[in-house]
């Protein structure tokens, strides 16, 4: 197993997206971050969020990517507020996403997996190292993400308020369990389909909301069920990526037991498929 565990990892060093994605996050979050002030005194930016804003209640408007950072009134930058910002507007579960199918993919693409699946006694350590991998690979992404946002809050000439030290370490740590999660599912949908095309579509449409109008659907049906309250969209991982923030400590507990359940249902799903299909 830790042999599995160290044969992933190497994989996943070695491979040139894994160098190129988190170089193209990282410019590209200094950049963006560093001209914030200039796209939010934009007045064509203000009328289009004032135009989604009008639009809340309309699924199809949130397709999409939309991110903005709140200022303070003196000009600072809450550093919970950089960070959450992106995270809950899909950002950062997009790269995660794409990188997973690039990574889970790739030995069933070549065939390489052959060459060691028959070896193994048990195939769900396959499926539990990838996992180790993307856990890492987050841990990683999250760690360059929040240095370049910084980095670009300094270039633009702003300061950064630190919050409370318990409530950084509640957000990042859930938000950071979540995106796990959500690239847990996304490797487990690639060893599925074994497919990069239909895995990288759906980690695409998960995170540029458009799942969204599919959960409003779902939605409006369950209610005249008699499900009055019905809200789909809480009861999954991008929901709750996309909920949790500053003043979330109230749905700590559900989105812990919503975290559980994903990661374990996928796990079960992707051993259970790598265990009774053929490798190739």
């Amino acid at each position: 197993m830790l042999n599995m565990i160290r044969m992933e990892l190497y994989r996943m060093v070695r491979m040139k997206s894994f160098w190129v994605i988190l170089i193209i996050v990282g410019v590209m979050n200094v950049i963006t971050v560093s001209l914030n002030d200039v796209m939010m005194d934009s007045p064509e930016l203000q009328q289009a969020l004032e135009a989604t804003q009008a639009k809340e209640d309309d699924p199809v408007s949130n397709i999409g990517m939309s991110i903005t950072m709140e200022r303070n009134e003196d000009g600072s930058y809450g550093f919970l507020e950089i960070i959450t910002a992106a995270a809950k507007g899909m950002l950062c579960a997009l790269f995660i996403g794409i990188f997973t199918v690039i990574f889970a993919t790739a030995d069933f693409n070549t065939g390489y997996i052959k060459n060691y699946g028959g070896a193994v006694k048990h195939r769900w350590h396959m499926v539990a190292a990838k996992g180790t991998a993307v856990l890492v690979y987050t841990i990683m992404f999250f760690a360059l993400f929040i240095a370049s946002s910084c980095l670009g809050v300094f270039i633009g000439g702003h300061k950064i308020v630190m919050d409370p030290a318990g409530k950084i370490f509640e957000v990042l740590c859930i938000q950071g369990l979540l995106h796990v999660v959500f690239g847990w599912i996304i490797m487990s949908l690639c060893v599925i389909v074994r497919n990069n095309l239909i895995s990288m579509i759906v980690a695409c449409c998960i995170s540029m909301h458009v799942f969204t109008v599919l959960y409003s659907l779902a939605d409006k049906g369950l209610k005249k069920l008699g499900w009055k309250e019905a809200a789909i969209s809480n009861y999954t991982v991008s929901g709750r990526i996309m909920q949790y923030g500053i003043d979330s400590s109230k749905i700590l507990g559900s989105t812990l037991v919503v975290a559980t359940i994903f990661a374990v249902v996928a796990f079960a799903i992707g051993s259970l498929c790598v265990t009774k299909k053929d490798l190739v």
